[in-house]
């Protein structure tokens, strides 16, 4: 979870960097949302309830709910990304009847030895099939620290394209856009002639003197 909350920071600042707004999210062509809406509402039962037997049958059904809304939204850039990621973890947590947490990963992302204790998760071992798929990647959050499956890892990247991509849909001037540009106005490149603009010479304000008449003719 740490870790799609920083992807999503990370996310929105690109977004905002490459001249993109948050108004642009509201017009993304998404489809079938209460497929989503019922995939969160699962995964906040599997979240809830610590049921051996509960947990692990609210995220497999999680992960379905949100796979079917992945299908009809392809289209969209990072969705694909992210469906992936979700068909991995379910994979995983068939395979094992929960997801497999690396001992070893967590200690070195000093997460607490309890946490393979916890609902929904099973000690990675011997025993287990597709370890490196489990939960195996240490993600050292300053605050929460945690383990992570290349799975959560591809669902985080693809809400992140999703995010940026969006923002873009409604593009306004980069923010570093101005500064670019008048570095590239001020700095000439190598061998080219310096074309600042140079300032135009002074000139007298004073009328000018009248010429000086001819002589006389001699004689006169």
């Amino acid at each position: 979870m740490g870790l799609a909350v920083l992807v999503l920071v990370l996310a929105l600042g690109a977004g905002a960097l490459l001249g993109g707004r948050v108004s642009g999210l509201s017009r993304l062509p998404v489809r079938h949302l209460p497929w989503l809406g019922c995939a969160f509402a699962a995964q906040l039962v599997g979240v809830l309830v610590s049921d051996p037997t509960v947990h692990p049958l609210a995220l497999l059904l999680s992960a379905a709910l949100a796979a079917r809304f992945a299908a009809g939204n392809l289209h969209l850039v990072g969705i694909p990304l992210a469906a992936a990621g979700l068909l991995l973890n379910a994979l995983v947590i068939v395979v094992n009847g929960g997801m497999p947490l690396s001992e070893h990963a967590a200690a070195r992302a000093g997460v607490p030895p309890d946490a393979a204790a916890a609902a929904g998760r099973v000690v990675a071992g011997p025993d287990t099939r597709l370890d490196a798929l489990g939960e195996s990647i240490p993600v050292p959050l300053p605050v929460l620290p945690e383990v992570d499956s290349p799975g959560d890892i591809l669902v985080a990247a693809g809400v992140g394209l999703l995010v940026v991509g969006g923002m873009l849909r409604d593009r306004g001037t980069p923010p570093l856009a101005g500064l670019r540009n008048s570095a590239r106005r001020r700095v000439p490149g190598p061998g080219q002639p310096d074309t600042a603009p140079t300032a135009a010479p002074l000139r007298s304000s004073a009328a000018p003197e009248p010429a000086a008449e001819p002589l006389a003719a001699a004689g006169e």
